[in-house]
Order: C-alpha cells, then sequence, then structure tokens
C-alpha cells in the first residue's frame, strides 16, 4: 500500500466516522484536524440519550407523501456530523480555530455557519449536496472550500484490507 496522502488518510477516517450514523437516509461524517491531528469527530444521528430513528418506527421525514433530501429538517432529531463535531470539540475544551473539516458529504447551510463559527478555516468535503448557500457563505466569509480528489473509497479499502488483513 502506498502512504496516503494527508487528504486521503483524513477522508478515510471521515468515512469511518460516517459508519457510525444512525441516520436513515444519508450517512456523514466529518472529522475536524488542527495542526495535523484529529482533534473531533461527529457523524449524524439524534441528540444523546435520544433514541435513534431505526428505534421508533423509522424516518419521518422519508414517511412524508413528498420527501426530498433537505426537506422537513425541522422533524428530524438528528443533528448533522459537522455540527456534532463542533459540539465535541466544545465539551472537551477543543479550540477548532484555523483547523480544517474533512466531510464526507458537502456542508448544508447550517453545518456550514457552524463550521464557520467554530474557526474552521478550510473545508474538504467528497461527494456533492445541493447546498449552494453554503457555497455562497463559505465565499463571502473567505472559507477555503476543496472537493477531495484523492482515491475514491472501494481504492481506500482495498488498500486498507491489505494492511489489517
Amino acid at each position: 500500500m502506498s502512504r496516503p496522502s494527508k487528504d486521503e488518510y483524513y477522508m478515510i477516517l471521515a468515512k469511518v466516522a460516517a459508519i457510525r450514523s444512525t441516520c436513515l437516509s444519508r450517512k456523514v461524517g466529518c472529522v475536524i484536524v488542527k495542526d495535523d491531528s484529529p482533534v473531533s469527530f461527529g457523524f449524524n444521528g439524534p441528540a444523546r440519550k435520544m433514541e435513534h430513528c431505526e428505534d421508533t418506527g423509522g424516518c419521518k421525514r422519508r414517511a412524508m407523501p413528498d420527501y426530498q433530501s433537505g426537506k422537513y429538517l425541522e422533524i428530524c432529531p438528528a443533528s448533522h456530523g459537522e455540527q456534532n463535531a463542533v459540539a465535541f470539540a466544545a465539551r472537551h475544551g477543543v479550540s477548532l480555530d484555523g483547523a480544517t473539516a474533512y466531510v464526507n458529504t458537502f456542508p448544508c447551510k447550517d453545518c456550514m455557519n457552524s463550521l464557520i463559527n467554530a474557526g474552521i478555516e478550510r473545508i474538504v468535503y467528497d461527494a456533492d449536496y445541493d447546498a449552494s448557500l453554503s457555497s455562497e457563505i463559505a465565499k463571502k466569509v473567505g472559507i477555503k472550500i476543496e472537493k477531495y480528489e484523492g482515491k475514491n473509497a472501494k481504492e481506500l479499502l482495498e488498500e486498507i484490507s491489505k494492511v489489517i488483513k
């Protein structure tokens, strides 16, 4: 296995975080890196001590007759992966000023605002998400946004499997 680039390595960690998600619609993971060290992780799911949708009969949003991605967020009990990574850092007294967030999905507007307000200066994302307002906000405040250009998940998993056998 060739040594992964830093972006590949941190994106692997974001994708690993995503597998902890309990969301039935989209699994999002985020790792926040500062001074070249991961300092916080998050994945989407409900607040601590809240039941997960899979335990309460399913996703209320997806049950709506006109469900679409990004619609009916007000009835979803989950926080997004980026929000949970920021909350984790705050809970443990970790400053995110100047850090980079690696996310497997482009942040929504609320997550973009949370990342900006936490001091994130760079966001690396893998999958696109229809969030034009997020892009506009990031551009106005000078957040560096980069589409991940490294190996895809399948290639990374094949290389990882050779190491962990």
